[in-house]
Order: structure tokens, then C-alpha cells, then sequence
């Protein structure tokens, strides 16, 4: 995975390259979206990368068939604060996924569009 920093240093994703295209990641490894160059993934993760940690997303486990909307509270590159819920307010119940959890499938994340 190749970084993707802003100017002033600031990490906002990563970009990957596929069998036959390029991914752009955020900062804990979810798809943000698939393009023909290593450049428009770039671009992709400098336009999306960071706000999408303010979008509403969806979450689904391997095991089950719904996808639920959560909000990111917390990301890293080794994890996500998700709360499980449309709004992250007090007393809501988080989860936490490790970008291994993501990269193996165990959970997928996704942009609620």
C-alpha cells in the first residue's frame, strides 16, 4: 500500500493496486473507490479520504446478510471506532475493527450512499 499524505503531512489514505485497477483506501484500509490509475486513486484519496470519516457508512460481519449505518469515531491505520447507529452520541454502543479484521474479510464497510 502507498501512502497518501497532504501537504502539510497529514495521512489521508492509502492507494493499492489491483489485478486490474487501482483502489483507493482510507486511512484504515475501507474502499472508498476503484479507478484505471494510480494517479486517480491518488486524487480520489485526497478528495474523499478524510471526509468521508464524516459520512455515515454501513457495516456488514462475514456472517450476516444486513448491513447496519454507523459513524466513524475513531480511525487509524490499525483501526475504527465505529458507533453502531446512525448518530454518535453518548451511550451509544461501539464497535472496533482492526484493519487485519477488514483486509480479511471479516467485516466490510462501505460509504452509505
Amino acid at each position: 500500500m502507498i501512502e497518501v499524505r497532504r501537504e502539510d503531512g497529514e495521512l489521508c489514505g492509502f492507494v493499492l493496486q489491483r489485478a486490474d485497477d487501482w483502489a483507493a483506501l482510507t486511512v484504515f484500509g475501507a474502499d472508498l473507490g476503484r479507478v484505471s490509475s494510480e494517479q486517480d486513486a491518488h486524487t480520489l484519496v485526497l478528495r474523499m479520504g478524510l471526509a468521508s470519516l464524516a459520512e455515515r457508512w454501513e457495516l456488514r460481519a462475514r456472517c450476516e446478510d444486513e448491513w447496519r449505518t454507523v459513524c466513524i469515531q475513531e480511525a487509524t491505520p490499525r483501526r475504527v471506532r465505529l458507533a453502531l447507529g446512525y448518530y454518535s452520541l453518548p451511550g451509544v454502543p461501539t464497535r472496533e475493527i482492526s484493519a487485519d479484521e477488514l483486509r480479511a474479510g471479516e467485516f466490510e464497510l462501505r460509504l452509505r450512499r
